[in-house]
């Protein structure tokens, strides 16, 4: 399942493991703002005046472009990506020509008894100097086992990727969800303020009612301990929208004196629901985490080839040619070239053991991508069954705020008219308070249903950057 944000939960969303957002959790929710990070303000993250608290106006597209831009572990990952790159330019070299410049002065003196047999003087040679210039190389010819593991490497780059992708992909959807969640603190506050001028109205209505002798002093002590009450509610309400806007300003790297003020309100609209199948060909096509599972298995099943063709001949052509001379200037050529076949005798049991072990992690990942498709299909139809579930609530809440302000109003007239005292309006504006929160609940679940629908197909940093 993907991250759901309560009101009264803490502003950090859960998502789905992995260390590096599990690193991303730790340092940006634990240990407050990034160094460095920059503010749209333009203030340096850490720096200013702490005492004086600072509001950052941001629609929802803002801030999901913020933290794409400045979140610094995702640079962390994009770097991680890049690493990989270069491991396929280094698998690579295995198998490409190789050539070094070798340059030797030497100065010799050699017995020719042991060396040619000689038994006759002179017994030696020298000393004598030699210097020498040139260059040697190795030119693969036939390498099985290299051009596998270059292979294997190219997959596990394209997984680092994808990896990178995946990484983009949780830290919108957990930007999307705190976002969500200030908003849906934001309309409750406005909500409760809606309430106090209900309270304060029925407060006046009922101090009226007993200066004119046909209410009661209970009347209007009902009505200061409502008013109370939703006042209350205000002040918890101010809080948490606040305590949101300080979560979201974390993970976008802000200062710790900054808090983000949604400047869109939660909303009812969604765009139309696309049907399962639908939805299903297209997560399965591009969900990044799913990609890169099926690019390390067939990772794996080149590390597998690579290990088994280890046991195959290579065929190498290398040698070298050189300036060889008594002084510089006085040299003449030399060359050595040879054809090589080499082919492994005993290894030991290296090579049957890494047969063994790529074939078990060839195994192992293919399993885990059976494991991450399973996962992909699950979280895609219950992302669609939240969806019509939120919207059937939606509309159940709405017709239930509108059937309470029915209620309310007819209660005020009532008491109003004398007729009855004013727990009954009490009572219709408590109605009406549960129905409001109902219908709030209501469209943050659809919003954050919506979320989890395009991040369960992979497409949440497309949708909601744009």
């Amino acid at each position: 399942m993907f991250a759901q944000t309560d009101l009264k939960q803490s502003s950090v969303c859960r998502f789905r493991g992995s260390r590096v957002l599990a690193a991303w959790i730790f340092l940006g929710l634990s240990f407050g703002p990034f160094a460095g990070a920059q503010s749209p303000t333009g203030e340096a993250a850490g720096t200013g005046d702490r005492s004086l608290a600072s509001s950052v106006p941001l629609s929802m597209h803002e801030a999901v472009r913020l933290a794409l831009k400045q979140n610094p572990l995702l640079f962390a990952s994009r770097l991680e990506a890049l690493e990989s790159k270069q491991q396929v330019n280094v698998a690579r070299s295995a198998f490409l020509p190789k050539s070094g410049l070798q340059l030797e002065e030497q100065m010799n003196r050699l017995n020719l008894a042991t060396l040619i047999g000689q038994e006759a003087p002179p017994y030696s040679v020298g000393p004598y100097g030699n210097l020498q210039v040139g260059s040697t190389f190795d030119v693969p010819v036939i390498a099985v086992s290299a051009w596998k593991g270059y292979q294997a490497a190219k997959q596990r780059s394209n997984a680092a990727a994808s990896d990178d992708q995946d990484f983009r992909e949780r830290i919108v959807g957990l930007v999307v969800a705190q976002y969500l969640s200030v908003q849906r603190s934001k309309a409750t506050e406005k909500a409760v303020q809606s309430r106090i001028d209900l309270a304060e109205s029925l407060q006046k209505l009922a101090a009226d009612a007993l200066q004119q002798g046909t209410g009661t002093n209970t009347d209007a002590l009902r009505a200061s301990v409502e008013l109370k009450v939703e006042q209350q509610n205000l002040v918890e309400a101010q809080a948490q929208t606040s305590a949101y806007g300080y979560g979201l300003a974390q993970l976008l790297g802000f200062a710790a004196n900054q808090q983000v003020i949604a400047t869109e309100e939660l909303s009812s609209e969604t765009e139309t629901q696309p049907d399962e199948n639908s939805s299903l060909q297209e997560a399965l096509k591009t969900r990044p985490d799913l990609l890169a599972a099926q690019e390390r298995q067939r990772a794996a099943t080149f590390d597998h080839q690579s290990a088994r063709a280890e046991r195959l001949p290579e065929f190498h052509f290398d040698g070298y040619w050189a300036e060889s001379g008594r002084a510089p200037g006085r040299g003449l050529p030399v060359y050595s070239y040879q054809a090589e076949m080499r082919v492994p005798i005993f290894t030991g049991g290296r090579v049957s053991a890494e047969i063994k072990e790529s074939a078990l992690a060839a195994d192992r990942s293919s399993r885990l991508v059976d494991d991450r498709r399973n996962v992909v299909t699950q979280e895609v139809r219950t992302a669609l069954t939240n969806l019509q579930a939120a919207r059937q609530e939606l509309q159940l809440s709405t017709d239930a705020v509108a059937l309470s302000t029915r209620e309310l109003k007819e209660s005020r007239d009532r008491f109003a008219a004398g007729v009855t005292n004013n727990i009954e309006v009490i009572t219709a504006q408590n109605s009406l308070a549960q129905s409001t929160d109902s219908q709030i609940g209501a469209m943050y679940r659809l919003q954050q249903a919506n979320a989890d629908l395009s991040q369960a197909r992979g497409r949440i940093a497309e949708d909601y950057a744009k």
